[in-house]
Protein backbone atom coordinates (compact mmCIF):
# COMPACT_ATOMS: atom_id res chain seq x y z
CA UNK A 1 0.00 0.00 0.00
CA UNK A 2 1.10 3.53 -0.70
CA UNK A 3 1.48 6.20 1.97
CA UNK A 4 -1.73 7.84 0.70
CA UNK A 5 -3.65 4.56 0.86
CA UNK A 6 -2.43 3.88 4.40
CA UNK A 7 -3.51 7.40 5.44
CA UNK A 8 -6.93 6.87 3.86
CA UNK A 9 -7.27 3.52 5.61
CA UNK A 10 -6.46 5.19 8.92
CA UNK A 11 -9.06 7.92 8.25
CA UNK A 12 -11.70 5.29 7.55
CA UNK A 13 -11.02 3.26 10.69
CA UNK A 14 -10.74 6.34 12.90
CA UNK A 15 -14.14 7.53 11.66
CA UNK A 16 -15.76 4.17 12.33
CA UNK A 17 -14.21 4.03 15.82
CA UNK A 18 -15.28 7.59 16.68
CA UNK A 19 -18.77 7.67 15.16
CA UNK A 20 -19.81 4.12 14.32
CA UNK A 21 -20.18 5.17 10.68
CA UNK A 22 -17.87 5.38 7.68
CA UNK A 23 -16.62 8.80 6.62
CA UNK A 24 -18.18 10.32 3.50
CA UNK A 25 -15.43 10.07 0.91
CA UNK A 26 -15.35 10.70 -2.81
CA UNK A 27 -14.59 7.82 -5.14
CA UNK A 28 -10.85 7.78 -5.86
CA UNK A 29 -8.09 5.49 -7.12
CA UNK A 30 -6.85 5.12 -3.52
CA UNK A 31 -10.30 4.08 -2.30
CA UNK A 32 -10.56 1.57 -5.17
CA UNK A 33 -7.10 0.22 -4.26
CA UNK A 34 -8.34 -0.37 -0.70
CA UNK A 35 -11.33 -2.19 -2.14
CA UNK A 36 -9.06 -4.38 -4.30
CA UNK A 37 -6.97 -5.19 -1.21
CA UNK A 38 -10.15 -6.21 0.70
CA UNK A 39 -9.70 -3.39 3.21
CA UNK A 40 -13.12 -1.96 2.35
CA UNK A 41 -16.23 -3.08 0.53
CA UNK A 42 -17.95 -0.37 -1.50
CA UNK A 43 -21.58 -0.21 -2.54
CA UNK A 44 -22.73 0.62 -6.09
CA UNK A 45 -22.27 4.35 -5.36
CA UNK A 46 -18.70 3.91 -4.05
CA UNK A 47 -19.78 4.49 -0.44
CA UNK A 48 -18.09 2.38 2.20
CA UNK A 49 -20.33 -0.52 3.12
CA UNK A 50 -17.75 -2.39 5.21
CA UNK A 51 -14.25 -1.98 6.62
CA UNK A 52 -13.81 -5.09 8.69
CA UNK A 53 -14.69 -5.41 11.46
CA UNK A 54 -16.93 -2.34 11.02
CA UNK A 55 -20.07 -2.12 8.90
CA UNK A 56 -21.75 0.94 7.47
CA UNK A 57 -25.10 -0.86 7.44
CA UNK A 58 -27.38 -2.10 10.20
CA UNK A 59 -27.95 -5.74 9.21
CA UNK A 60 -25.29 -7.68 11.11
CA UNK A 61 -24.18 -7.45 14.71
CA UNK A 62 -24.77 -4.45 16.94
CA UNK A 63 -22.14 -3.62 19.55
CA UNK A 64 -23.14 -1.40 22.46
CA UNK A 65 -20.73 -0.12 25.12
CA UNK A 66 -20.47 3.03 27.16
CA UNK A 67 -23.59 4.56 25.64
CA UNK A 68 -22.24 4.18 22.09
CA UNK A 69 -23.07 1.83 19.22
CA UNK A 70 -21.01 0.26 16.43
CA UNK A 71 -22.08 -2.22 13.75
CA UNK A 72 -20.36 -5.29 12.34
CA UNK A 73 -21.35 -7.58 9.52
CA UNK A 74 -21.68 -10.64 11.75
CA UNK A 75 -20.91 -11.91 15.23
CA UNK A 76 -17.24 -12.41 14.31
CA UNK A 77 -17.01 -8.72 13.46
CA UNK A 78 -18.85 -7.81 16.66
CA UNK A 79 -16.13 -9.58 18.63
CA UNK A 80 -13.52 -7.86 16.46
CA UNK A 81 -14.96 -4.43 17.26
CA UNK A 82 -14.92 -5.15 20.98
CA UNK A 83 -11.28 -6.22 20.78
CA UNK A 84 -10.11 -3.49 18.37
CA UNK A 85 -11.60 -0.72 20.50
CA UNK A 86 -10.66 -2.30 23.83
CA UNK A 87 -14.27 -2.13 24.99
CA UNK A 88 -15.33 -3.25 28.44
CA UNK A 89 -18.80 -4.48 29.30
CA UNK A 90 -19.83 -4.55 25.64
CA UNK A 91 -23.00 -6.22 24.43
CA UNK A 92 -23.12 -7.86 20.99
CA UNK A 93 -26.61 -8.36 19.59
CA UNK A 94 -27.26 -10.42 16.47
CA UNK A 95 -29.40 -8.95 13.70
CA UNK A 96 -30.88 -10.62 10.62
CA UNK A 97 -31.13 -14.25 9.55
CA UNK A 98 -31.57 -16.71 12.38
CA UNK A 99 -31.13 -14.10 15.10
CA UNK A 100 -34.70 -14.45 16.34
CA UNK A 101 -34.72 -18.25 16.42
CA UNK A 102 -34.69 -19.75 19.93
CA UNK A 103 -31.29 -21.06 20.93
CA UNK A 104 -29.35 -19.42 18.11
CA UNK A 105 -26.29 -17.79 19.56
CA UNK A 106 -23.89 -17.80 16.64
CA UNK A 107 -24.26 -19.25 13.17
CA UNK A 108 -21.64 -19.60 10.45
CA UNK A 109 -23.45 -20.60 7.27
CA UNK A 110 -20.51 -20.31 4.85
CA UNK A 111 -17.02 -21.80 5.32
CA UNK A 112 -14.41 -19.12 6.03
CA UNK A 113 -12.45 -20.00 2.88
CA UNK A 114 -15.44 -18.86 0.81
CA UNK A 115 -16.38 -15.64 2.64
CA UNK A 116 -14.93 -13.26 0.01
CA UNK A 117 -17.02 -14.90 -2.74
CA UNK A 118 -19.96 -12.89 -1.35
CA UNK A 119 -18.64 -10.93 1.62
CA UNK A 120 -21.81 -8.85 1.89
CA UNK A 121 -23.79 -12.03 2.59
CA UNK A 122 -21.34 -13.74 4.93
Amino acid sequence: MTTEQLALRRTIFEAFAATGDPPPLPDSPDLRALEAAHVVVLDENARILMAHPFAGHRDGARVDAGGRTWWGNCAWDGFGIVHALGLRDARITAQGIGADEPGVVFEVAVPAARWWEDIAHT
